[in-house]
């Protein structure tokens, strides 16, 4: 069973390639458990074909993903507000 978890190993990391804002992770992530399992891979590997967002993952360009090219997707590092410490 394959399961792909936030915080994978050197070899997946994202190659500097940014997700242009969308969080690919979390459209794939369906139940929300923070890591993709078998069902949601395989689901990201048939969406390839017709999903734009997932091309910058094929870093190989071989036309599909592999297990390492779907580990790299990570979910979107959101920026977190800075609590206004004058309002109190």
């Amino acid at each position: 069973m394959l399961a792909f978890v936030v915080g994978m190993p050197a070899f997946a990391k994202d190659k500097g390639k940014k997700n242009k804002g969308t969080d690919v992770f979390a459209k794939y992530d369906k139940n929300a458990n923070g890591k993709l399992d078998p069902d949601e891979v395989e689901a990201v590997k048939k969406a390839f074909a017709t999903d734009p967002d997932l091309k910058q993952y094929d870093t190989n360009n071989d036309g599909k993903l592999d297990d390492n090219e779907v580990a790299a997707i990570k979910p979107a590092e959101h920026k977190k507000k800075k609590k206004d410490k004058s309002a109190t």
